[in-house]
C-alpha cells in the first residue's frame, strides 16, 4: 500500500492553539486526540472545541491528512466519540486499544455506507491486541483497515516491561507487528518518544524503526518533526539509485534481462519492484 506517513502528529483535541500550530507544520498527519491526552472531565468539552476547529472549510482544505483518536470501545466515550468522526468525516480514525476484530467492524459499520470511506487505523498497545493481531487484521482488510499505530507507553504499562536500552526489550514485539503488517501489505507506525527535549534519542528510535520496516513514527511536539521527516525520507543517493535501476531496466537490451550488472552489483527485477514502490511512494 503506497501510503506516506513519516511524521504523525498528535494534539489534544482540547488545545486549540496548539491545532492551530500544528496545521502549518510540515507533517504527513495531524492525529487529533480525544483519549489520552484529554482528562475525563475534559471529554465533552473536547469534542466541541475539536468540532469547531474542523468544522471550518479552511482546515479541511489547508490540513495535513486528519486523523480522529477516539476513546476505546470499551470506554462510556466510545458512542459520542464516533458521532462526531461521522460528523467530520476525517481521512481517517485511530481506534484505541484494539484486541479484536470486532472493535473495527462496529467503527466500520457505524461510519462507512455506500461511497463513503472514513477510513480505519488501529492502536497496537496491549498484549491480546499483538498476540491476535494476524486474526485481527486477516478479518479487517475488507473493513477499511489502512494503517496500524505502535501504542508503546500503552504496552509498557499493561506488561510492565522495562524497555531497556534502545527499546531491545520491545524488538520481538515490534516484530511480530510488522511482520503481520507486512503480510497483508499495511504499514506500521512507530510510538512516541515522551522526552520531547532528547533529540539523540530520537534519532536513534527513529532509524531503528525504520530498519525494522516501520512507515514512519508518532510524535508529541513540534520540535520532534524535523529528525522525523529526515530519518524517514530517503537521501538524494537512494533516490538516484532507484532511479537509475527503473531507467536501466527500461533500456530496450535489458527488457528481458531477470538480471543486470549495475555498478559491479548484481540487480535483479526484483529490486526493481522494490525500487519503483519506493519511488512512487516518495511522490504521494
Amino acid at each position: 500500500m503506497n501510503l506516506r506517513l513519516r511524521t504523525l502528529l498528535y494534539v489534544p483535541g482540547i488545545n486549540l492553539r496548539a491545532m492551530q500550530k500544528a496545521v502549518d507544520l510540515p507533517v504527513d498527519a495531524i492525529i487529533f486526540d480525544l483519549e489520552d491526552s484529554i482528562l475525563e472531565s475534559q471529554k465533552v468539552q473536547a469534542r466541541i472545541t475539536l468540532k469547531s476547529f474542523l468544522a471550518a472549510p479552511e482546515k479541511q482544505a489547508t490540513s495535513p491528512r486528519t486523523v480522529i483518536r477516539i476513546n476505546s470501545v470499551e470506554s462510556s466515550f466510545w458512542n459520542d466519540d464516533l458521532k462526531l468522526v461521522k460528523e467530520l468525516r476525517p481521512q481517517a480514525v485511530l481506534l484505541s486499544k484494539v484486541a479484536n476484530a470486532k472493535t473495527i467492524h462496529l467503527a466500520n459499520e457505524y461510519l462507512n455506507g455506500p461511497g463513503e470511506q472514513v477510513k480505519i487505523w488501529a492502536m497496537v498497545e496491549n498484549p491480546l491486541g499483538i498476540l491476535k493481531l494476524d486474526q485481527i487484521v486477516e478479518d479487517s482488510l475488507t473493513k477499511n483497515l489502512e494503517c496500524l499505530v505502535l501504542g508503546t507507553n500503552d504496552f509498557v504499562k499493561d506488561t510492565d516491561i522495562d524497555p531497556g536500552e534502545n527499546r531491545a526489550n520491545l524488538t520481538p514485539w515490534f516484530t511480530r507487528i510488522i511482520m503481520v503488517a507486512k503480510a497483508y501489505g499495511l504499514p506500521v507506525i512507530d510510538g512516541v518518544l515522551n522526552d520531547i527535549h532528547d533529540q539523540n534519542t530520537l534519532e536513534l528510535e527513529s532509524k531503528a524503526a525504520k530498519a525494522m520496516g516501520m512507515t514512519g513514527k508518532t510524535i508529541i511536539h513540534p520540535n520532534q518533526v524535523d529528525i522525523v521527516n529526515s530519518v524517514f525520507s530517503p537521501t538524494p543517493q537512494e533516490l538516484a539509485w532507484w532511479t537509475k535501476i527503473v531507467d536501466t531496466y527500461a533500456l530496450p537490451e535489458n527488457a528481458n534481462k531477470g538480471v543486470i550488472n549495475l555498478d559491479g552489483i548484481m540487480v535483479e527485477r526484483l529490486h526493481l519492484e522494490s525500487a519503483i514502490r519506493r519511488l512512487q511512494l516518495t511522490a504521494c
